[in-house]
């Protein structure tokens, strides 16, 4: 068997499964962040780490500064997805013979063009040779009060599912300039918390199922519903399904109660500019993973996003 037959997720699963989890964890692997034991009795510190490499999620002669940012932004991304705040990074760069030094200093001028966007502290990290090309790796530790914490296993049979932004907007390369929706993410806790959360990195489709699977329950979502820019709407159906299958666009995906999701797709647009649009519902069988398309027909819930090993 190789890894391409299991896929990231079920290479995880594999690995999970190998490791112990000792005391003070609250939540290991299956989430946006590890959520552990706190430094005060009413907070939670949260753990998240992602990687980004050369060829794969960038190109050589991509900006370094842009490069920087966007590793730093994946991570953060991960913390507002679990309704935290960063506090702490360490960062790992590996690096090709001949790489030039000014290319690492715009890398790190990218990576603290954002760190104090947000209040955080680089604390350290680790610098190697790498084989092939440019290699970041980056771990947060955040802060989320326990009444705020949100996990992917919270949605109840109901709830409306809920999107922030719009996907496919073609202004700029979102992958790499995006802003991490953590102003979206502490507002949306400061009344009534979502009961369930995730960012968009694998695609919209892909990462509602794993929302689903983690709260053993279904889905129904609107094709007509998904926010999307207005040059993917104009394509049609098929342009939709596409954009919205795509990773990459680091919004958040959330599910609230009907009571909550009708007050802030109203309050959030006005208090930060951000859209909140209601794309669907929560339904008990968790076989049902449908898409509802202008038609009003329902079909499965495409099968479409990221995979890395594919």
């Amino acid at each position: 068997m190789q890894i391409e037959d299991i896929g990231e997720f079920g290479l995880i699963g594999e690995l999970a499964r190998l490791l112990p989890q000792g005391e003070g964890v609250v939540r290991g692997i299956g989430d946006d962040a590890a959520v552990l034991a706190g430094r005060r009795r009413d907070s939670y510190l949260l753990l998240a780490t992602d990687s980004i490499a050369e060829g794969v999620h960038f190109r050589r002669r991509t900006a370094p500064r842009r490069v920087g940012r966007k590793a730093l932004a994946a991570n953060l991304s991960d913390i507002a997805a679990m309704g935290g705040l960063p506090l702490w990074a360490v960062v790992s760069l590996g690096l090709p013979v001949g790489t030039p030094v000014r290319y690492c200093r715009e890398i790190y001028r990218g990576l603290a063009d954002l760190a104090e966007k947000f209040s955080l502290s680089v604390v350290g990290g680790d610098t190697f040779r790498s084989p092939g090309g440019v290699m970041i790796s980056i771990a947060v530790v955040g802060e989320v009060e326990k009444n705020r914490c949100v996990l992917r296993s919270g949605a109840r049979p109901g709830d409306v599912i809920c999107l922030t932004g719009r996907l496919g907007v073609p202004a700029r390369q979102k992958h790499l300039d995006f802003t991490p929706r953590i102003r979206e993410s502490r507002f949306l806790g400061e009344s009534t918390p979502p009961t369930a959360m995730i960012d968009v990195s694998d695609g919209l489709f892909a990462d509602l199922a794993r929302i689903c699977r983690a709260s053993g329950v279904g889905a129904v979502i609107g094709e007509s519903s998904i926010p999307v820019a207005e040059s993917v709407r104009r394509r049609g159906t098929a342009a939709v399904i596409k954009t919205a299958g795509k990773g990459e666009e680091f919004e958040l995906l959330l599910s609230l109660p009907p009571a909550a999701a009708e007050e802030l797709c109203r309050a959030l647009p006005a208090a930060l500019d951000t859209p909140l649009t209601a794309i669907g519902r929560i339904v008990a069988d968790p076989a049902r993973l449908e898409l509802i398309d202008r038609r009003g027909a329902a079909r499965p819930l495409p099968a479409d996003g990221y995979q890395h090993f594919r």
